[in-house]
């Protein structure tokens, strides 16, 4: 029976179908490589932009399950190379059934090699649009050695992110048999996607399913921790904390820094505390910028601009910087008060500690001063923002409430 890749190319491509893998040792056309130790005999320059142009017009035009298009295809081929051909599937990511056919007739040229890029494109195109019976069967026809370690966290993501939390696990099963034996690094990427997907409960299921199998880590408990965080479940994180130092599990800094924000989140600021000097005093851990972010955005949570401004001056004392995000929230809380001139002060802290205001800064104030009616400020930022590129650096447009 043909795979689902092999009927779609065969819907594609009516007159003739790719290659079927060979037998014999020889890797088929498509994803030829050079003897180990030896350069690529046919280097690739940089691709032609019209080229990639019009194959991507091509593809959008082609589009349809009807549409001949490798007959549109054809009159490229000549000209087609390794590096187009990545161009042109990174360019159509919103089109993964056309890029998929375009990927196979590309494969069927004689003497054409893929770059090991341009699988990894088509599989996040085919995975983001959820294509997952196309994107296994793409994966099963092709030899093991198109295949990369790369492709095992992208498929975790896919799945993660569609709320499929045992195919992601099936996927990381499955590494060995294609030649990938899973690592610790393998399991917390399967972790930390789980996780942050609000998929907690099943990352933490297989994580203890999978003791046997790999040492024990205070970096894995911190991924369930801060899992436990995503869905606002503070006493399962606490669970996980105290069970980690039950083992002899030293926590870290990070450890720590999900722990606070867990708790953050959950509402309980003042046990937060009692963590952040229990990590200096009893641990004599040294506190980071991550550490203090949960405090400053509960603060803003709760409106109180006095909260916030005190955690910036404590974070100031330590020379410490929050990120571009947690100064955001804090400009914006001050806008919503109506302490406009703090929150300039802010932006200008911002500028002087190297972290560039984004768009999102600058709108927050274009906003408020909107709301005010201060057309002249108004105006007066918004040319400092073209003056200073924001706009174009952003490529985002400014849109005032």
């Amino acid at each position: 029976m043909q795979s689902a890749a092999r009927l779609l190319a065969a819907a594609a491509f009516p007159r003739r179908l790719p290659p079927r893998r060979p037998r014999s040792g020889l890797l088929p056309r498509g994803f030829c490589s050079a003897p180990p130790g030896q350069p690529d005999p046919r280097p690739d320059p940089d691709p032609d932009p019209q080229l990639v142009g019009a194959l991507c017009r091509v593809l959008s035009d082609f589009r349809g399950p009807r549409h001949d298009l490798r007959a549109a295809l054809r009159g490229f081929a000549p000209r087609l190379t390794p590096a187009a051909a990545a161009a042109v599937l990174r360019r159509c990511r919103n089109l993964p059934v056309p890029s998929l056919r375009f990927f196979l007739f590309a494969a069927a040229e004689p003497g054409f090699a893929h770059l090991p890029e341009s699988l990894l494109v088509l599989a996040s195109s085919l995975a983001g649009a959820r294509l997952f019976p196309l994107l296994r069967s793409l994966l099963s026809d092709l030899p093991r050695s198109a295949l990369s370690r790369d492709l095992f966290p992208l498929l975790f993501r896919a799945y993660a992110r569609a709320c499929l939390p045992h195919d992601a696990v099936r996927a990381f099963s499955s590494m060995e048999g294609f030649g990938f034996p899973p690592t610790v690094t393998d399991l917390h990427s399967l972790l930390f996607t789980l996780s942050h997907n609000g998929l907690v409960e099943r990352a933490e299921a297989f994580f203890r399913d999978s003791a046997a199998q790999f040492d024990t880590s205070a970096k894995a408990y911190t991924i369930l921790i801060s899992g436990w965080a995503v869905v606002t479940k503070p006493e399962n994180a606490r669970k996980l904390f105290d069970e980690m130092i039950e083992r002899g599990i030293e926590p870290d800094v990070p450890a720590y820094n999900a722990l606070i924000d867990a708790l953050c989140r959950g509402g309980d600021v003042a046990l937060a505390h009692e963590q952040l000097k229990d990590m200096q005093r009893s641990r004599g851990l040294v506190p980071d910028a991550v550490t203090y972010g949960p405090f400053l955005r509960s603060a803003c949570a709760s409106k109180d601009a006095r909260a916030a401004l005190r955690v910036l001056d404590r974070m100031r004392t330590r020379n410490l910087t929050p990120n571009v995000f947690t100064y955001n929230a804090v400009i914006r809380l001050l806008c919503e008060l109506g302490e406009v001139d703090e929150a300039y002060n802010i932006l200008n802290e911002m500028a002087s500690h190297g972290k560039m205001p984004d768009i999102w800064s600058y709108n927050t104030l274009l906003n408020a001063h909107c709301k005010l009616k201060e057309e002249e400020l108004t105006g007066q930022l918004r040319f400092g923002m073209e003056w200073k590129n924001v706009v174009s650096i952003q490529g985002q447009q400014l849109t005032p409430s």
